[in-house]
């Protein structure tokens, strides 16, 4: 996880400062700041597009705010900031690291996974990050370190306590929501509609993915609100999410998420950009200050089942909060599928340990021609 430099502060600092001050001439002029990025993310992630997979690292929030282009030449480097943005030149192209990716989904993840390890890659280090979290056996963890060493500085292994377990007990999110036959209670994670104004709620796919799993009615108060759809999916398509059409004319179902006593507003959604900062909410527990850690990782449950293109955070999360909603500004950005955080844990914003997967909304949305209101 990458911290925020923090500022130091000291008697020698402020008295050099001073000296500095006292006999600089006064002819020399403090040169002017730089000019301000004028590229916003939108157009930063245009060109990377632009300027292709070969000759990009991606784009990623540097420590201090900035949205950077990583680029591998410096001609690149002179497109990116003859358009306003800031660049950063890298040793590796995103089609390097995702052949490193790739290498390692199809050696381990497709043929022999090893539960509690995820990977992806992190532009803003410029590599492929593998992490290993506890109940890996030392087999395992040398059969996945001696391949991760086979690419040299493209990839790293980091250690991370704590298992990765599914989150029907264990993540944050909005209002809890339970199957009065299922097992499991769980979050509501964003609510969504179709082009015709039919809404749904979507939440984690291994809340719903039994017969028992099918009617779902609001925690408090057990109200019913609907029935899963045929839209759910939990791995077998190395997803996991649910589609539940509301059913009651009496729930009034808002596009909006609420945490920590607080309403936020939700008007759309997208994928998440590395670095950015996010805020996720549970029927359990909620913690709003986070980071995306990497924006698609693949990760492996204790139970082997493997999942895809799912973001990871930097957010803590516990039981019941399987399903609750990932978001940043008014933006959809995921929904709660599994976290390392121990059940007894103390889930607060101060921790920087543990890490909460997330499948993507807007992929779902898109599958389905779904919107975030």
């Amino acid at each position: 996880m990458r911290r925020l430099p923090t500022p130091r502060t000291s008697v020698t600092a402020a008295i050099c400062g001073l000296f500095a001050v006292l006999v600089a001439p006064t002819a020399n002029a403090a040169p002017p700041p730089a000019p301000t990025p004028t590229a916003g993310p939108a157009q930063a992630r245009a060109l990377v597009a632009s300027i292709g997979a070969d000759r990009t690292g991606g784009a990623f929030y540097d420590a201090a705010g900035r949205f950077v282009v990583a680029v591998t030449d410096e001609a690149a480097a002179r497109t990116v900031r003859a358009q306003g943005g800031t660049a950063q030149v890298v040793d590796h192209s995103t089609a390097d690291l995702n052949a490193v990716r790739t290498a390692l989904d199809q050696r381990i993840a497709d043929t022999d996974p090893i539960p509690n390890t995820a990977w992806g890659i992190d532009p803003s280090t410029n590599q492929v990050t593998v992490s290993v979290f506890d109940g890996v056996s030392a087999a395992d963890r040398k059969r996945l370190t001696d391949l991760v060493a086979a690419y040299g500085d493209k990839a790293r292994v980091e250690e991370l306590p704590g298992e990765i377990k599914e989150t029907a007990y264990e993540s944050l999110g909005g209002i809890g929501i339970v199957a009065p036959y299922g097992p499991t209670p769980c979050t509501l994670g964003f609510n969504v509609r179709d082009s015709s104004g039919k809404k749904y709620f979507l939440t984690a796919g291994h809340c719903a993915s039994t017969d028992d799993e099918r009617f779902w009615h609001r925690e408090a108060g057990g109200i019913y609100l609907g029935k899963r759809t045929e839209w759910w999916d939990f791995g077998e398509i190395d997803k996991d999410y649910a589609v539940i059409e509301y059913l009651n004319d009496d729930v009034a179902a808002y596009g909006a998420v609420r945490a920590a006593g607080a309403t936020f507003e939700i008007t759309g959604s997208r994928y998440p950009d590395d670095g950015e900062a996010v805020k996720r909410a549970g029927a359990v527990s909620s913690d709003l200050v986070g980071q995306v850690i990497n924006p698609s990782v693949t990760f492996t449950f204790p139970s082997g089942k493997v999942m895809k293109n799912m973001i990871e955070t930097s957010h803590c999360a516990l039981p019941g909060d399987s399903g609750g909603p990932l978001w940043a500004g008014t933006d959809a950005l995921g929904i709660a599928s599994g976290t390392n955080t121990p059940a007894n844990a103390s889930c607060n914003s101060a921790q920087n340990q543990y890490r909460t997967f997330f499948q993507p909304v807007h992929w779902v949305l898109a599958r389905y021609g779904l919107s975030a209101f």
